[in-house]
């Protein structure tokens, strides 16, 4: 059964954005979900099984539960981490103007760059969030001067969103970082008892913390059905890889989030602006 991975082999040495690392893991499990299902065997172990040809899942949700509607504060800030480590989530990993910009507001208001804010004072996660009016920031990107004020990750996005965006790497972060509601069209029920893997359904395993979802991923490497699991073995390596790293670097509570996987995830060029 040929896949063929749309988007880049994950290497840790070189992770790109933590958007796309975490979108990175949706397709792949996505595809792992779509094309298999589980049976349980006599001497009760959970085996994977591929579903027959004509398996379908809720068209609005894609088999998630959820739909995605206004953009989610409490997404977009990892305070686990430090800002050098990528603490705000949707610039993490790259070196777009917002985030020379952040780098001289820590030094302006006193945010320590290399500690996790979490063990700092709970006003900076909510400047970072959304933004600081006091002074403007003086930074240089691209041989180029800014001053200006330093207006949030939240307004970021929303002004991406706003201005209608087409790039993929946009779309994806506006998909994940917005609240994700309850689909209208299907029952959780439904799919739970429709499309399961070890006992879980996919929105179960994107809603668990990161450390936990690696553990199920680790654990379908037990499966007895050897033939099926040879056929996703690029698959789940690719997950696995993917959640080792983000658990590495501090995100063991956070979850992946659930989001509607349709295309190819193109992210990690999340282009930020410099206004």
């Amino acid at each position: 059964m040929e896949f063929g991975l749309p988007h880049k082999k994950f290497y840790a040495k070189r992770p790109g954005s933590l958007v796309s690392t975490i979108t990175g893991v949706l397709e792949p499990l996505w595809l792992l979900y779509a094309n298999t299902s589980e049976a349980r065997e006599k001497n009760g172990v959970w085996s994977l099984r591929e579903n027959s040809p004509n398996y379908s899942t809720c068209p609005t949700c894609n088999g998630t539960g959820t739909v995605i509607s206004d953009i989610d504060p409490s997404r977009m800030i990892a305070t686990e981490l430090s800002l050098k480590k990528g603490a705000v989530l949707l610039w993490a990993g790259t070196n777009c103007g917002p985030v020379v910009k952040i780098r001289e507001l820590a030094k302006m208001i006193g945010i320590e760059y290399e500690k996790p804010l979490a063990e700092q004072d709970r006003q900076f996660t909510d400047i970072l969030l959304y933004g600081y009016d006091k002074a403007p920031v003086m930074y240089v990107h691209k041989k180029k001067e800014h001053n200006n004020y330093y207006r949030g990750c939240v307004f970021d996005l929303k002004y991406l969103r706003d201005a209608g965006t087409t790039s993929k790497g946009n779309l994806w972060a506006i998909k994940l970082f917005s609240h994700h509601d309850k689909c209208p069209s299907c029952s959780e029920i439904v799919l739970k008892l429709e499309h399961l893997i070890m006992g879980n359904s996919l929105s179960d395993v994107l809603r668990m913390p990161i450390s936990e979802s690696l553990l199920f991923v680790q654990k379908l490497r037990n499966g007895r059905d050897t033939k099926v699991l040879d056929n996703y073995c690029e698959l789940i390596n690719d997950i696995e890889l993917r959640l080792s790293y983000l658990n590495k670097i501090g995100l063991k509570s956070l979850s992946v989030f659930d989001v509607k996987v349709s295309e190819n995830p193109k992210v990690g060029s999340t282009n930020g602006y410099d206004s």
